[in-house]
């Protein structure tokens, strides 16, 4: 008996080594594929940086097929009216013109700094406006392994970079009292052009 006890106890031991000796070569394995691999865009990139200026594109992931759409839409034209803001930004600095004074949430003796972070939520809340007569151009849907559905959009700008720095201006415009708007055609037209050429301009 005392002898099948000593067999039992040398075979666990046996088999705690070779699994611990298993374990650490397994550990050391190493991937022998190769050292990168390509991740191809989806034709909704693809179609967004074609034309970034007028164009975006989003993703969504849900196992709802219309929430997932619905998050790639957001995305896209969230990701479009920071785009068009930051040109926007760069636009006022070049050509020297702003408008954080005439923001509605401006309060009489603010300073410099309110009206620099008054002018940024006014340049958002144009280009977020301005986005508004932006439509999807491609949708692809894909089901996943997990059930889940992946959307991609790309959305657009129809009218053109000229007609998009135009809508710009405009939605400045009727953030301006109409006795100021009327003395600035000059500042308009000249922020106007650096709008576009700003728009024109391959993101970084």
């Amino acid at each position: 008996m005392k002898n099948l006890k000593g067999f039992i106890a040398i075979g666990i031991i046996a088999s705690t080594v070779l699994c611990g000796c298993g374990g650490s070569k397994k550990a050391t394995t190493q991937w022998s594929g190769p050292s990168k691999m390509k991740i191809e865009l989806d034709e909704c990139q693809e179609l967004a940086q074609q034309k970034p200026e007028v164009r975006s594109w989003g993703e969504g992931i849900n196992f709802r097929l219309s929430t997932a759409s619905n998050y790639a839409e957001m995305q896209a034209r969230g990701k479009f009216a920071r785009a068009i803001a930051a040109k926007i930004k760069t636009a006022q600095e070049e050509s020297g013109f702003t408008y954080g004074k005439y923001s509605s949430n401006m309060k009489e003796g603010a300073g410099v700094r309110d009206e620099g972070s008054n002018s940024n939520e006014m340049t958002l809340q144009v280009a977020e406006e301005t986005i508004k007569n932006t439509v999807i151009i491609k949708t692809s849907q894909y089901l996943q392994a997990d059930g889940s559905y992946q959307v991609f959009v790309c959305l657009e700008y129809k009218d053109g970079v000229s007609k998009l720095a135009d809508d710009i201006v405009d939605n400045v415009k009727q953030r301006i009292p109409d006795e100021e708007r009327i003395k600035m055609q000059y500042e308009f037209q000249k922020f106007r052009d650096r709008v576009e050429e700003e728009l024109k301009k391959r993101n970084e």
